[in-house]
């Protein structure tokens, strides 16, 4: 038995599912979120009771989810298990100093993600690579498949990505990472010296906007969501200083949401305080502006510099490098 601090969700299937948990040697009290990796959301809370403590709810899409535990202050705890959350009944046990191996039973895709990690970790390194690849084609047709080509898609050419593509079924294709994948495999490469792909999108308020009206100024164009966390760490903390700092410079920093929902885009903007241009087209990842620009992991920010060629691409925030600062300084020179 268990306390549960529940959010309600909004369900997309009538499936449900159920997550009991053995939690071996943990206190009682200990507070346990269940967080949803692919839409970046704590989905769930309870507390350990008796060594146990149950979920239940739905997914949209078996998805890539933690349990993470914190003490009766707060402070997380080292014990955590990862897994693909699906709509069926499901089962953990596990001890407090090895939860990271805990037993999952129930769910056919982390049975599928077991057997992939297992060739992943492998010491025979010799086609270690080859041999992932070719489990995943094998098993093509689910999220865990989806989520680990994701991970390797540069490194694969973009014609076995479509072939892969053609193997899922109507609703892993529509999913967000189906989409995604088909996105990347049919993106032109954009580079260092290639010239500006002209975008467009309207801000919170409706007012339409292109890059090219900002033309002989430098630009930096940054893609990103209200769910990316580091994004909006580099909405509070990187992108404010650089506009104030080239506030009297021919510089402008457009934000570009790959959200869909306007009302997340809005609230997350107003909570990052950004006082910069930032629009979307509102439609994520299937977007031909996102395709443009080939995105295929945010934040991704481009340099344009004041002839309209790409100078350099960001991917990722790390607080304090100072880089984009840096290559701006070089262009206003």
């Amino acid at each position: 038995m268990s306390v549960s601090c529940k959010n309600e969700e909004t369900a997309t299937k009538v499936d449900s599912f159920t997550l009991s948990v053995q939690a071996k040697n943990f206190p009682d009290s200990t507070k346990v979120v269940l967080y949803n990796r692919d839409i970046d959301k704590d989905i769930d809370s309870a507390f350990v009771v008796n060594e146990r403590f149950d979920f239940s709810g739905t997914v949209a899409l078996p998805s890539l989810s933690y349990l993470n535990f914190y003490d009766k202050n707060g402070k997380p705890l080292e014990p955590y298990i990862f897994f693909f959350l699906e709509n069926t009944n499901m089962s953990v046990t596990g001890e407090y100093s090895d939860f990271l191996n805990a037993k999952v039973t129930g769910s056919e895709q982390t049975d599928l993600y077991t057997v992939y990690n297992a060739i992943s970790q492998d010491r025979d390194t010799s086609n270690r690579f080859q041999k992932e690849v070719d489990f995943l084609y094998a098993n093509a047709n689910n999220q865990m498949a989806l989520t680990e080509l994701l991970y390797k898609k540069k490194q694969i050419s973009k014609d076995s990505l479509l072939l892969f593509y053609e193997k899922l079924d109507t609703i892993n294709t529509n999913s967000i990472k189906g989409q995604e994948l088909l996105t990347y495999a049919k993106a032109i490469d954009i580079k260092a010296g290639d010239s500006f792909r002209d975008i467009k999108g309207a801000d919170l308020e409706g007012t339409q906007h292109k890059l090219s009206d900002y033309a002989g100024k430098v630009i930096l164009l940054d893609f990103w969501s209200a769910g990316c966390r580091p994004c909006r760490l580099q909405n509070k903390k990187e992108f404010p200083e650089l506009v104030e700092k080239y506030s009297k410079d021919d510089f402008v920093l457009i934000s570009y949401s790959l959200d869909t929902d306007k009302k997340s885009w809005k609230q997350s903007s107003e909570k990052d305080n950004i006082n910069w241009l930032n629009i979307s087209d509102l439609r994520g990842m299937k977007g031909d502006n996102v395709s443009k620009y080939a995105v295929t992991a945010i934040p991704n920010s481009f340099l344009i510099n004041q002839e309209g060629i790409i100078v350099r691409s960001f991917i990722g925030f790390t607080e304090g490098t100072n880089t984009i600062e840096k290559e701006i300084n070089k262009l206003l020179e």
